[in-house]
């Protein structure tokens, strides 16, 4: 209610001020994370392109508060100097949604960049099968339909389909992401900016990280979101079985998880042990996670597309029946897998045994590397930045 008010006043005068040429915003994660993309393009920015006046906007004062001790340009989205920089912004970078920065709408020469926050694997966006969408869709009132319509007139007026253009990895997954993003959309392999960090070791070392796994074998389960985040939490390997701990703690081995960002409201942070640790609340990047892993488990997320680069060993548990009964996946990996798949715990710890004993011969080959990454080198942020100027110059 408070966010429509104010854009009954923002949205008028989104009409009067004009845009200020090289002001580019950066937003994440709901408006609650500094993380992925943005992250990463924005201080590529602020290290490369000190000219251009680049801002994290948030909702969240941990994030302001943090970005301030940092000396990094942070303004809360509903602040005034927050609000007028949103208005005068010529490029928006989000990574979530589109909600991610709200007071922003469509006007002439502004540009909406979306960061999207993997490469297709599962079925979502405009992928998402409509015998999904028609068991999960909500029945408002006309009352309410209105409202929300009118709400979204006022607080935000794009979607992640009115981006420029979107990125891949690779021309293998352009078929996939058009069918994330429309036949129609401009699709550019540039490579994830998110995942230049896994590229620069004494970054990803600086980062914030844990304290009391130094030398430890780090295994961590990263599982993707049931029900678009309203389905039950992914249960817990191992939480129950004292052999498999026990087996961890002789072999100085630490079992990390971190649940999807849409189930954290749901997660038990306290379920675990000594030798298994729920990070999904602890406000990590999922990059420095993923490069402080030796080996990463999940099952359908496409968080394994991004964990190739480092070519580590990867496990898929496939616990439930997600393919048949939730939104499903768009290609099968089976017929080239990037680490073995099994279906219930026994067999996950006798793989999780397996990489520990086998660790070199577990790593995923090469040529799959290059199937789904054209570039390793950490400049992805380079390259998009080019590829907008270049945009840009033919205006």
């Amino acid at each position: 209610m408070i966010v429509s008010m104010l854009g009954v006043f923002t949205k008028p005068l989104s009409y009067i001020i004009p845009i200020k040429k090289k002001c580019w915003i950066f937003g994440a994660d709901y408006g609650n994370m500094y993380r992925e993309g943005s992250k990463y393009m924005l201080e590529y920015m602020l290290a490369n392109h000190p000219d251009y006046d680049c801002t994290f906007i948030t909702r969240n004062p941990l994030v302001k508060r943090d970005l301030d001790k940092k000396g990094i340009p942070c303004e809360m989205n509903f602040s005034l100097k927050g609000i007028w920089k949103v208005l005068r912004s010529e490029i928006i970078f989000t990574t979530q949604v589109a909600t991610d920065i709200l007071l922003v709408y469509k006007k002439s020469k502004r540009i909406f960049i979306y960061l999207c926050h993997g490469q297709p694997y599962k079925a979502t966006f405009l992928a998402t099968p409509k015998e999904y969408l028609d068991n999960n869709k909500k029945k408002n009132s006309p009352f309410m339909s209105k409202w929300k319509k009118t709400a979204h007139f006022l607080t935000y007026g794009y979607t992640f389909i009115d981006s420029k253009f979107f990125i891949s990895t690779s021309e293998y997954l352009i078929k996939y992401n058009k069918m994330y993003f429309g036949e129609d959309a401009d699709i550019r392999v540039l490579g994830m900016p998110r995942n230049d960090g896994l590229f620069d070791d004494k970054r990803m070392q600086s980062e914030c990280w844990l304290e009391n796994v130094s030398g430890k074998f780090i295994i961590t389960y990263m599982p993707t979101h049931r029900n678009f985040g309203k389905g039950e939490t992914s249960p817990v390997p191992f939480l129950h079985d004292e052999k498999a701990q026990q087996w961890m703690r002789d072999n100085n081995v630490v079992f990390l998880v971190k649940q999807h960002p849409n189930m954290e409201y749901k997660t038990n942070v306290e379920t675990g042990s000594d030798v298994i640790i729920n990070i999904s609340k602890m406000r990590f990047d999922p990059q420095v996670v993923l490069y402080h892993s030796d080996a990463l488990i999940t099952d359908f997320s496409s968080v394994w597309i991004d964990y190739l680069i480092l070519q580590r060993p990867l496990l898929f548990y496939i616990y439930d029946d997600y393919e048949t009964e939730d939104t499903g996946k768009l290609y099968d990996i089976r017929k080239e897998p990037p680490g073995p798949f099994c279906y219930n715990e026994k067999d996950l710890f006798e793989l999780v045994k397996l990489v520990y004993n086998n660790y070199d011969e577990m790593k995923p080959s090469s040529p799959l590397l290059k199937k789904y990454h054209k570039y390793l080198d950490g400049n992805s942020c380079e390259r998009l930045f080019q590829s907008i100027i270049h945009d840009d110059e033919k205006r």
